[in-house]
Order: structure tokens, then sequence, then C-alpha cells
């Protein structure tokens, strides 16, 4: 089965390149990353390395960086459309799961 979307490699440039207000190469790249570049075990710096750092949270048991994907605006400043890539790590630093968390206003 093949994804009906475009799925372009990673390239870490390409990854942090922010055109006008977004990363438009984003959404191409993710099934990349997570298919081929995030392995088990990988340290949160590991990570950091390959992809920068977009956005963290922290708590007394979770840590996760997050990356945008996209945020769509609509005709408004508020967004009406966001997806992100969330990435999420054990209390050791260690890599444990990712996953992509898509929000649309209705």
């Amino acid at each position: 089965m093949t994804s009906c979307k475009r799925q372009i490699p990673f390239d870490k440039e390409s990854w942090n390149t922010i055109n006008d207000i977004d990363y438009n190469h984003r959404e191409f790249m993710v099934e990349d990353i997570q298919r081929n570049y995030l392995k088990s075990k990988m340290h949160y710096k590991d990570v950091v390395k390959l992809l920068g750092i977009n956005g963290e949270y922290h708590d007394s048991t979770d840590m996760q960086l997050h990356y945008e994907i996209f945020v769509d605006y609509g005709w408004d400043i508020d967004p009406v459309e966001t997806k992100s890539l969330i990435i999420n790590f054990l209390p050791d630093s260690t890599y444990v799961s990712s996953g992509i968390s898509h929000w649309k206003n209705n």
C-alpha cells in the first residue's frame, strides 16, 4: 500500500527552513523521520541534534519535543488547523514514541 500524499526524504536544512510563516517541507518529511531516523533508545540530545529544537514540554514524568508541521490561520489571526510531530521520551531521556497531533476547528 502506498501513501496518497507526497513524501520526500528527510533533509535537516529543509526541515529547519521557514518560508514566510511556515515550514512548508515538514509535512512531506515526517513519515521518513518516523520510519528511518527515530530509533528505540535514541537519546533526547541526539533527536535535538537531528531535528533542532522547536518546542518542548516537561513535567515530573513526561518529556516531549513538539515540531510544528503546519498552521493554517484561514482569514483570521487565530489558527483554524494545526499539525505537529510529537516526540516522547522516557524519564531517562530516551526516545519511546512519536505521533502526529492534528487539530482542526470545526
